[in-house]
């Protein structure tokens, strides 16, 4: 926490981003941290809201009128560069043990539609204007980043952007919209290792005396795992079959039957078939790690789903109101500070594993009013408050017959 004072949250640091950015043009009655201090705990106010606010915590008397003029491209500036500095503050390094292990996954939500030209939505689901919010982190390390693209992008196009940023030696857990061939193909050639799951349309391929034969589902019984090939590439990947029951496989097709009526298509035979398996692909070698470790080691990805299911349900990130264009702007910027300062606070405490995201999360938003106070360092309370919580109140808790997580992270 003291180095975000002294990094981010800090006036000297703010009034100078205020002032690069065109927030603030001159000397004026307001400061850059004050205008911080409002669009970052108070922009869910209505415009009356935040001028009581601005006098009820600073004795400043600036009229709504005043405020919705300040909201314009510089205040979007100043609030994307706080964003931007409170990322590059980056956890101490620690000594990983075995592979980190680094997972990226998206949420999407609507926006108010005057920001269709700046972020649209989805194509075909109604949402005229939306945000992705792209988050990845490291299991082991805590270290993440954060990414805001329309939600019109597919995880596809950002899986291609992040090639360059592949490291050796780290392990990759992608949802499937993330895991086409060139992606797994790029991170093989940099020494790293993926998990995820295959692509229903991906063809898969047995060798057979130097001949390529499409795998025969017919032919399996039980949890399988085998060398196989994909796509017209050939790619040699390690792939886990495992079959499901008659319901999972009834529901796949219903759902899958139901976007094909439609669309005016049917649904092939080679798809009811794969419906009855869940397909695992992998670079790890078989050897080493085990046929459970993989299947265990792809359901951490769901890790990332409790981090978004905190941001929404007790962040309210995709709760944005009303507002001019540059207002929602800089609304969504207060959320994604709000939300990665929690990410940076739990990360202090313990990692992934071990603390439970929802509980953490739970504590940063019912103690936010004495949080903001810590950060503009008006005094120690929340420090005080939080140390009162015996650790135990956030662990993690474990089900009866279960591994746990933090097993299967440092178990590679």
């Amino acid at each position: 926490m003291q180095r975000l004072n002294s990094e981010v949250f800090n006036e000297g640091v703010l009034d100078k981003l205020a002032k690069t950015s065109g927030a603030i043009k001159r000397v004026r009655k307001i400061t850059g941290s004050q205008l911080a201090d409002l669009l970052m705990f108070d922009a869910g106010e209505s415009l009356n809201g935040m001028s009581m606010q601005l006098t009820l915590r600073h004795g400043l008397s600036i009229s709504k009128q005043a405020l919705h003029q300040k909201f314009n491209k510089d205040m979007v500036s100043f609030m994307k560069q706080i964003f931007e500095t409170l990322i590059a503050v980056e956890l101490p390094d620690q000594e990983i043990q075995g592979l980190d292990i680094t997972i990226k996954d998206a949420t999407r939500f609507a926006l108010p539609d005057c920001m269709v030209e700046e972020l649209p939505g989805l194509a075909g689901s109604g949402m005229k204007a939306g945000a992705a919010v792209q988050f990845e982190f490291g299991l082991k390390s805590g270290k993440a980043s954060i990414g805001l693209t329309a939600a019109r992008v597919n995880d596809q196009s950002e899986s291609r952007r992040d090639q360059q940023e592949v490291r050796s030696g780290e392990l990759y857990l992608r949802d499937l919209g993330y895991a086409h061939i060139g992606y797994m193909n790029n991170i093989d050639k940099q020494s790293a290792f993926f998990v995820n799951k295959l692509n229903p349309q991906t063809l898969v391929y047995t060798q057979c005396n130097g001949f390529y034969e499409l795998l025969d589902l017919d032919l399996i019984r039980g949890i399988t795992d085998m060398q196989v090939y994909i796509g017209k590439e050939k790619l040699p990947v390690r792939l886990i079959i495992e079959p499901v029951d008659e319901v999972v496989k009834a529901s796949r097709i219903e759902r899958v039957n139901k976007y094909n009526k439609k669309k005016g298509l049917t649904t092939s035979d080679r798809f009811k078939q794969r419906a009855g398996f869940n397909f695992i692909i992998s670079n790890l070698d078989k050897d080493v790690y085990e046929t459970l470790l993989l299947q265990k080691l792809y359901h951490l990805r769901w890790q990332v789903e409790l981090v978004f299911k905190a941001w929404k349900s007790l962040m309210k990130l995709h709760v944005m109101g009303t507002g001019c264009v540059h207002r929602i702007w800089c609304k969504l910027y207060g959320k994604l500070i709000w939300v990665m300062l929690g990410w940076k606070i739990t990360m202090s405490v313990g990692k992934v594993g071990q603390i439970s995201l929802l509980k953490m999360y739970g504590m940063i938003a019912s103690t936010r009013e004495a949080l903001r106070q810590q950060v503009w360092k008006i005094n120690d309370n929340w420090i005080e408050l939080v140390s009162r919580v015996p650790i135990t109140k956030l662990l993690k808790e474990q089900r009866k017959g279960r591994l746990k997580i933090e097993e299967i992270i440092l178990s590679i």
